[in-house]
């Protein structure tokens, strides 16, 4: 006897943070090996969908199969978030995302002040919308007037910041940085990318094979991967992708030792498998229908795994990030710690391409506000080289515009510029209209 319909079976939605367990403890991944990730690409897939997104294609991917059915999330919790955006006090509840110009900023202010660190500050205002710079060294140092051999260096730098693949100058080069900075690329992966990106791209893997001698086991290897990695590397960034407010986590203060996580499955549809239909089906002596259901039936089976994982993967790094940012979490501190993406991935053990999409397009609620996961993404308590943090920037940009309203941006450039700090105006303009 089957019941009328299944629903997907999930894991406690609630989990609860020890901040006093060891950092051994957060290494989490032990049964979700970055291998089984990057060769399933339907997970890839909707691993860095927001909930609207994974909405939108759970309805075209239904479509198809008569036996899957959604049921949408509940009209009061959605209410809700509606009254959120509405209200005239909404800044003061949804924190201003990150952006890629802040956080380039912040690395970049870690060097030692020098005429590449400038150019490397106004190479930033020259990125496009993907994180490229599309540009010859020639075409950027007539651009900005600089040395091209001080251009030449300040490029080579940016292409070493976070996130990996920014400053490339094609997709080729994007996936190669992303590539070369992942611990757990494949090892012919780069030399791949670097030598046979033609072949690769036309699926030529026959000719590959007789030149390199790899088996097409290897290749697949590399090709795998290679979906994981992304092309648009400022797209974690993306002020567009941020402008819902929905959180996919909550986090709540328990005391100094202890936090709850909620995972907000409310907030996403639920996808149900219509059995009674099914079996209804099933009675038609028709071997073509069977097979038929057989399909349909295995394709509810992986779209329902492949959701519990994604649901894992991005409660489990969660746990990782709140771990890692227990000072702002705990309310000792009202500002999140330094965190870059690299020391993320090397808490979870998880590949950074991984990291990448699973923090894309996520929301967390804490304290009253919702918080896009790339905010606890920065660098900004870490002293440079001149013992300048961005937060102190930031904070020098703000006395700057309360003591003296009514300057442009192109001002306080310049009023910086007279303490020695070399800032664009882009992130000038960021920080001015930045919530804290």
């Amino acid at each position: 006897m089957h019941d009328q319909d299944k629903t997907i079976k999930y894991s406690d939605d609630h989990d609860s943070i020890n901040l006093s367990s060891q950092e051994s403890d957060m290494r989490v991944f032990s049964g979700l090996q970055n291998e089984s990730i990057q060769h399933d690409e339907d997970l890839l897939e909707i691993l860095d969908l927001s909930v609207e997104q994974l909405t939108h294609y759970l309805e075209e991917h239904i479509m198809d199969n008569p036996f899957i059915e959604l049921e949408y999330s509940d009209p009061e919790q959605l209410s809700s978030l509606e009254k959120l955006r509405d209200q005239d006090n909404v800044v003061e509840q949804i924190k201003t995302p990150q952006s890629l110009e802040s956080y380039l900023f912040e690395q970049i202010l870690l060097y030692r002040q020098t005429p590449i660190r400038d150019a490397m500050v106004a190479l930033v205002s020259h990125l496009d919308e993907r994180g490229y710079l599309p540009y010859t060294t020639r075409e950027l140092a007539e651009k900005l007037e600089y040395p091209e051999i001080i251009i030449l260096d300040a490029v080579t730098l940016i292409k070493q910041l976070e996130p990996a693949g920014v400053g490339a100058y094609d997709l080729r080069e994007t996936m190669m940085l992303q590539t070369e900075r992942d611990n757990f690329a494949p090892n012919v992966a780069y030399y791949l990318l670097e030598s046979y990106f033609s072949e690769l791209d036309n699926e030529d893997y026959t000719e590959i094979m007789k030149e390199t001698n790899l088996t097409q086991d290897e290749i697949m290897e590399c090709v795998n991967y290679y979906h994981m990695l992304r092309a648009n590397p400022a797209s974690l960034f993306d002020q567009t992708a941020k402008i819902n407010v929905i959180p996919d986590m909550t986090v709540r203060f328990i005391n100094q030792e202890s936090l709850t996580m909620t995972y907000n499955r409310h907030y996403y549809p639920r996808v149900r498998f219509n059995q009674d239909y099914f079996d209804e089906m099933l009675q038609r002596k028709d071997s073509a229908l069977h097979d038929y259901l057989t399909e349909q039936q295995e394709k509810y089976q992986k779209l329902a795994d492949n959701l519990r994982r994604r649901e894992e993967l991005i409660k489990l790094v969660v746990k990782c990030l709140v771990f890692c940012q227990q000072t702002f979490f705990s309310n000792q501190l009202n500002y999140p710690k330094s965190l870059s993406i690299a020391a993320l991935s090397d808490h979870t053990r998880l590949s950074t391409p991984i990291v990448y999409r699973i923090i894309t397009n996520k929301n967390l609620e804490f304290d009253g506000h919702v918080y896009a996961l790339s905010d606890f993404i920065n660098m900004s308590t870490t002293k440079g080289r001149t013992g300048l943090t961005t937060g102190a920037v930031k904070q020098r940009v703000l006395d700057i515009d309360d003591n003296m309203p009514g300057l442009t941006d192109a001002e306080i450039v310049d009023k910086l510029e007279e303490e020695m700090i070399s800032i664009s105006e882009q992130i000038v303009a960021n920080y001015r209209r930045r919530v804290y």
